[in-house]
């Protein structure tokens, strides 16, 4: 028995350090390769990295845009969320201060969410039952999804509530009650769950009093918090977020992403909530179906599963498909209660039955795992260009003003003066973005806009690396420090036909196409000088090579480049003053007989100096 209990420790154990580290490194080359973001990683990096050196409790900038105006405390993280918890990552991240130790930090804790499962199995008798448990829990890619989707304290609710769970389970008192505080202070969403949990508790105890206290007494406690957090958030933030996103039937005064305004909406019009649930409906029962398959719907064999419903049955209430998305971190509400209300179903079972479950347990969780594991879906590689712009964003000095785009801004995120949105009472010194980036043009903070504004009122190139980094700086005239131009072929598939065909991936004209317009091309490019350069041949009557006759011509940005039967290539040198388009649209000529073949349409720029 002895050696039983080892061998199941080694492999909890092992279990936890795989994923620790296979989740960090994927964590960490998120981070690396610019794919996380201000919201959510660099939000928590400015918050304790402002405490801990700048004397501002969880000062964080990203978030100005949605407060109406600073509470007593300035503006502070707390003023959207109530996150008492997070003092806990305050001493881990002095240890080393960088949004990195955040990555690695929520991993750790989430992997030790494992040892609670299997702590379980084995107060219940059930050694193995709770490893193999303890391993479908890591291997969960809601779980990973959570994990790798920035840091959150959603994500952090999900171990403790583990904890939380075994200990009230296990009735070690003098544990549970603090971890449950711990738990109760990561969100103001955690104390619906947790009640829910303490409701459990009280269902399964009815006849045991002392037993039953604590169940109300996790209830009490849970309602007290939830009121704490709205009464602390209404004073920080009197006005509320302003992120209104109406809801479909919602009155707008209760129209949010998520919010408790929902819920009382609910209760005084119950008919919005069919309403509401439809909206979306498809998505919203996959969400269910990828919460629960996993344990191949077991967890609903044990009224353990009751906390888990609290999520899902509040957020399908919204329209934000992110609140029912396998990739984002809200999944952490459910997961603890699913995965210990199978396990302790199952453990109730026996043996043969016992064995065919894990067998469709295991194979489930493959299944969603091959589904919808971010490792899977989500692939990342460290790039030259990677490492490029890593080494500019050192050059930028610490503690200046920056305006950064969202997936550069977490490197900044220890600077108290770094921003994504440009306020009208902000001067930046630096405007960093990256135009080969999706969030370059995106609504929320469109730096498009921002650089052509920019470029407008005096700022000027400081730094580029083709289309993988633009700095501008303030009232600079020279050159950029730094400049490293980029070729760009435009292949067949960038191209819009309109009187033409693509032959062997070149763009073909021939006898049987009308003259007129033939190609158009359209790309957006950072400002700067750029070369154009068209190499072509044709196929016609010999006699037209000595007449240089032009077949056909580009327009490029109202400039002219004419392709003659004496050559087979063109170029022509055009200057980019604002971030934009590069409109290439290519016409033919009627030269009777003659296909034209463009091989290579190449732009190169912008060229330094």
């Amino acid at each position: 028995m002895r050696k039983l209990i080892n061998l199941t420790d080694l492999v909890v154990y092992l279990g936890i350090a795989a994923y620790s580290i296979i989740m960090s490194y994927y964590a960490l080359l998120k981070y690396l390769t610019f794919h996380t973001h201000a919201a959510d990683l660099g939000i928590f990096a400015q918050a304790l990295a402002s405490t801990l050196y700048y004397h501002r409790l969880f000062y964080e900038s990203v978030d100005i845009a949605i407060i109406p105006r600073p509470g007593p405390i300035g503006y502070s993280f707390l003023d959207v969320h109530f996150s008492p918890t997070l003092f806990l990552f305050l001493p881990i991240y002095a240890a080393y201060p960088s949004p990195a130790t955040l990555l690695v930090a929520q991993t750790v804790f989430v992997a030790l969410g494992a040892l609670p499962i299997y702590w379980l199995g084995k107060h219940l008798g059930r050694d193995w039952l709770g490893t193999f448990f303890a391993i479908i829990y890591l291997m969960n890619p809601l779980v990973q999804g959570a994990n790798s989707f920035d840091f959150h304290m959603e994500t952090i609710f999900m171990p403790l509530a583990l904890y939380s769970t075994y200990l009230l389970l296990t009735r070690r008192w003098r544990i549970y009650y603090p971890v449950l505080l711990l738990t109760l202070g990561t969100i103001e969403f955690a104390p619906i769950p947790m009640a829910l949990l303490g409701l459990y508790y009280v269902a399964v105890n009815i006849r045991r009093r002392r037993e039953l206290m604590h169940g109300i007494m996790t209830i009490a406690i849970s309602i007290a918090v939830l009121l704490i957090a709205l009464w602390v958030k209404s004073i920080l933030n009197p006005l509320g977020p302003t992120t209104a996103s109406p809801l479909s039937g919602l009155p707008e005064q209760y129209a949010s992403a998520f919010s408790f305004g929902i819920i009382i909406s609910v209760i005084k019009d119950p008919l919005l909530i069919p309403r509401l649930y439809s909206v979306y409906g498809t998505e919203k029962f996959l969400y269910f179906l990828e919460l629960y398959a996993p344990t191949a719907f077991t967890a609903f064999l044990d009224p353990l599963v009751l906390p888990s419903l609290a999520w899902p049955l509040a957020s399908f209430l919204t329209s934000d498909v992110i609140y029912y998305n396998p990739f984002f971190q809200y999944s952490s509400f459910s997961i603890p209660f699913i995965v210990m209300a199978s396990l302790m179903a199952i453990s109730k079972m026996p043996i043969e039955q016992q064995r065919r479950l894990m067998a469709l347990i295991l194979i489930s969780t493959l299944v969603v795992l091959l589904g919808v594991s971010p490792i899977i879906h989500f692939q990342y590689q460290l790039t030259k260009a990677d490492y490029e712009v890593w080494n500019v964003l050192r050059l930028i000095p610490g503690n200046a003003t920056v305006l950064v785009q969202n997936n550069l801004y977490p490197p900044f995120s220890n600077d108290i003066n770094a921003y994504t949105q440009w306020y009208p009472w902000l001067r930046p010194e630096y405007i960093i973005a990256q135009p080969s980036s999706l969030w370059f043009t995106w609504w929320g903070t469109p730096y498009n806009e921002y650089v052509n504004t920019a470029l407008m009122e005096g700022y000027g190139v400081y730094m580029v690396i083709g289309n993988a980094l633009l700095v501008l700086r303030a009232n600079y005239t020279g050159k950029p420090v730094i400049c490293e131009p980029v070729t760009l072929n435009v292949i067949p598939n960038m191209v819009s036909p309109i009187n033409g065909q693509l032959v062997n991936n070149e763009i073909t004209h021939t006898p049987s196409e009308p003259p007129g317009a033939w190609f158009a091309v359209n790309v957006t490019l950072p400002p700067g000088q750029y070369d154009i350069l068209i190499e072509y041949s044709w196929v016609g009557p010999e006699y037209l090579r000595q007449l240089n006759t032009t077949m056909a011509y580009l327009q490029v940005n109202g400039h002219v480049i004419d392709l003659i039967t004496g050559g087979n290539e063109s170029s022509i040198t055009i200057y980019n003053r604002y971030y934009g388009s590069i409109v290439i649209i290519a016409y033919v000529n009627y030269v009777v007989n003659t296909t034209i073949y463009i091989r290579q349409l190449l732009i190169k720029g912008p060229i330094c100096g």
